[in-house]
């Protein structure tokens, strides 16, 4: 049997990676493939994502919970000083070097076809593997992954690309980024689609069947729809709450907002909500297994983001033939909207001109479902294409 091993960073909560590894995967076993799957970290009991992954996987976690408890905490704190991402560079680098050291030999065995790493700051260390072709995925612009203390590895970063069979990125423009600071890897570099599974989308957009009693009365309202990790240095909700303030106190619409996600700022933007005296328009109703039953049931779909890996998100809410508005971020927007064409743009930040696309959408009617199948619905035949 044809087998293919993937390797991801975590397998909690998480986020866009997370469900695209699990997307894939679902689709190589519909394919007849075998699947194996590495995870850099075990969080133990955050490990709340393992029950999606179907039985037909094995599952291997490479650092020991107790090591990966230990980075992870540096990791958090890591961000309020740099002071703490010294040794969290240390530990990650030492441990990945000794675990590597002793797995090569074992995956060599397994005989893979391909190694796919969907997390582009994992090791390099899997290229040591003969046989199989090796691909990494790379999700967000490439401009981004230098920023702070990450400059520093960028000579690096290019050399562990170098290594593998296939650089592929999930936009064309994250593509061209990356060939035009890493020349090298232009003949390495492929642009694949996030994978797009049409019937889990449809079945879920038609089912309510998890909501509470309040989710339920609060479906059947009109609302502007929002979907994303509550994560400020690259969502930012912030101008989305505030372009909608602006409006609701003009009394330009009167749509209540509902955001699905969940993440570090999820206080921080509640304490914006009450500041704003919002708290019966906005809601916060966490993260959801299935986002799709409150994008088909929207009147709009706002993305806000600094930055996307790709933005899958438009693409799911214009599978609903739902106006879209987004900001008009590196990478993927631009180009999944077709330059404006299947939905309105924003300068990222501007609340000014996000609460005047918004109130434009009302007189809007944008037919995307053909155009989104047509595109975005044959990713992982092109991967297929690129074993042999």
């Amino acid at each position: 049997m044809k087998k293919i091993l993937f390797y991801t960073t975590f397998l909690t909560q998480g986020g866009g990676i997370e469900v695209v590894t699990e997307k894939y995967m679902k689709k190589f076993l519909k394919f007849g493939y075998d699947v194996d799957l590495y995870i850099d970290y075990n969080m133990g009991e955050l490990n709340v994502r393992e029950k999606n992954i179907d039985s037909k996987i094995k599952i291997t976690y490479l650092k020991p919970e107790w090591l990966s408890k230990i980075i992870y905490k540096f990791r958090t704190l890591g961000k309020k000083s740099r002071l703490f991402n010294i040794p969290m560079y240390f530990l990650i680098i030492l441990s990945d070097f000794l675990i590597w050291r002793n797995k090569i030999k074992a995956i060599q065995k397994e005989n893979y076809i391909a190694t796919i790493s969907f997390f582009q700051y994992l090791p390099g260390y899997i290229t040591k593997v003969k046989g199989p072709k090796h691909f990494i995925f790379l999700h967000g612009s490439i401009n981004f992954f230098f920023e702070g203390i990450r400059k520093y590895f960028k000579k690096n970063f290019e050399k562990k690309l170098k290594k593998f069979d296939y650089v592929c990125t999930v936009s064309k423009e994250m593509g061209e980024e990356l060939v035009e600071i890493f020349p090298s890897l232009k003949e390495k570099q492929k642009t694949i689609y996030n994978p797009f599974d049409i019937e889990e989308i449809e079945k879920k957009g038609n089912d309510k069947s998890t909501l509470s009693e309040f989710e339920k009365k609060l479906i059947e309202r009109p609302y502007i729809c929002s979907v994303g990790r509550l994560d400020e240095g690259q969502k930012d909700f912030t101008t989305l709450i505030l372009a909608y303030d602006e409006l609701i106190k003009k009394n330009k619409i009167d749509e209540n907002l509902i955001i699905v996600g969940d993440g570090p700022d999820r206080e921080r933007l509640k304490e914006l909500i009450i500041k704003k005296q919002l708290e019966k328009k906005v809601f916060f109703i966490g993260k959801k297994e299935n986002p799709y039953v409150w994008m088909k049931n929207s009147e709009l779909f706002v993305l806000s983001s600094k930055y996307e890996g790709f933005g899958l998100v438009l693409v799911e809410a214009l599978y609903f033939n739902k106006i879209v508005i987004s900001s008009d971020c590196k990478v993927g927007p631009r180009e999944i909207l077709d330059n404006g064409r299947y939905g309105l743009l924003f300068e990222i930040g501007d609340e000014k001109e996000l609460a005047l696309k918004i109130k434009e959408s009302k007189n809007k009617k944008i037919l995307s479902r053909d155009y989104i199948i047509k595109r975005f619905s044959s990713g992982i035949e092109e991967l297929v294409q690129l074993f042999t």
